[in-house]
């Protein structure tokens, strides 16, 4: 007769699973503390899919509930400003099925600074970055708010900056 003993490790006496470690990545916020997920475009995918109300421009806008969001470390130009209708137009349609905001911070006006993506699941801010829609105004001063978010909009500035993606040929003063 053959016999399979079968021995299983279980942490500590507490009872409890240790807490994974804690990880600096793009859903960090500015508090410093540690992200619930590792997988930031999960993380974001999972919330409610949310719908965008008329109006806003290409970095901010309300929800139909009245919640107003705002994209982290991205800047796009306001409407009336060198590629501003473009970009709000751009970030209009890319919403228009709906979005998802992980919202790691606030800013000075109550908004909700957001990692958002798309129903589809594209990643907005870098999106918005890669195709020349925005610009890095404000990379560097909020850089420490979302680091790794600031990473991946490194790559997404610098290759529509190399290319001269939509404002960066467009607008003279974007160069600046």
């Amino acid at each position: 007769m053959l016999v399979l003993l079968v021995v299983l490790t279980l942490p500590a006496c507490s009872g409890a699973a240790s807490p994974p470690p804690a990880t600096a990545d793009r859903n960090t916020p500015h508090t410093g503390a540690a992200a619930p997920t590792a997988d930031p475009a999960t993380a974001a995918a999972a919330g409610p899919l949310l719908r965008a109300a008329a109006g806003g421009d290409g970095d901010s806008w309300r929800d139909t509930t009245g919640r107003e969001y705002r994209l982290g470390l991205v800047n796009t130009p306001e409407v009336a400003e060198c590629y501003g209708s473009q970009a709000t137009a751009r970030r209009k349609e890319l919403v228009a099925a709906g979005f998802r905001a992980l919202v790691y911070a606030k800013d000075r006006y109550g908004r909700a600074v957001s990692l958002v993506t798309t129903a589809d699941g594209t990643d907005l801010n870098v999106s918005l970055a890669r195709d020349g829609y925005a610009n890095d105004r404000y990379l560097e001063q909020y850089r420490h708010e979302n680091p790794g978010l600031a990473k991946e909009l490194d790559g997404a500035f610098a290759a529509a900056k190399r290319e001269r993606a939509g404002l960066w040929a467009a607008c003279p003063e974007a160069g600046r």
